[in-house]
């Protein structure tokens, strides 16, 4: 396969040309996300961790006023302290479900994921965090210029994603790739 933007010979297992690192598309690993459904995303991923978060808090605090106004003051902060904890940790668990995937709550309810910049496969529960954490503190260090480098760059990476050696993908839904996979093992559907 052919490189559009150098004419290389580029590897087909690859989604960028290993000479210009350009983005070579690839049909059935998505095609690029852009920068508008990337920020839709994540606005979804803020607005889920603040309900969860305001939730858990609530929880927290409703169990603390009960104990507390049954005369148990210290059991009532404890218990509020400890429910609230657990719950941190239970969507810690959460996150890394959705990290190991390649994706965030967000993208996963936008039809994103995110993809390993060499082959397109899942980058993996590490290389998430590393981009997750890490990648977008950097990102946004600078006035948010890290992420605003998607808008021009023209891969639409971000800072994130080239610390982590990702790419954002728009995936299709799967009912539309199996009719393709079907008809290139010569199986014909009814």
């Amino acid at each position: 396969m052919l490189c559009p933007t150098c004419r290389n010979e580029t590897d087909t297992a690859s989604l960028f040309c290993r000479v210009c690192d350009a983005y070579s598309p690839d049909p059935l690993a998505g095609s690029k996300a852009n920068v508008g459904v990337r920020l839709f995303a994540h606005f979804l991923d803020m607005a889920i961790a603040l309900a969860i978060f305001l939730s858990i808090a609530l929880v927290s605090c409703g169990i603390g006023a009960g104990i507390s106004s049954a005369g148990a003051s210290d059991l009532g902060g404890a218990m509020g302290f400890g429910s609230f904890f657990l719950a941190i940790a239970g969507y810690t668990v959460f996150l890394l479900f959705f990290l190991s995937q390649g994706k965030t709550p967000g993208k996963s309810l936008s039809g994103l994921r995110v993809a390993d910049k060499r082959n397109g496969s899942l980058p993996g529960a590490g290389r998430m965090l590393l981009r997750e954490t890490l990648g977008k503190f950097v990102s946004g260090l600078f006035l948010g210029l890290g992420y605003l480098w998607a808008i021009f760059d023209r891969d639409s990476q971000a800072w994130h994603d080239k610390i982590a050696g990702t790419v954002v993908l728009k995936t299709r839904p799967s009912s539309q790739l199996a009719p393709a996979a079907d008809a290139a093992s010569g199986d014909k559907l009814a």
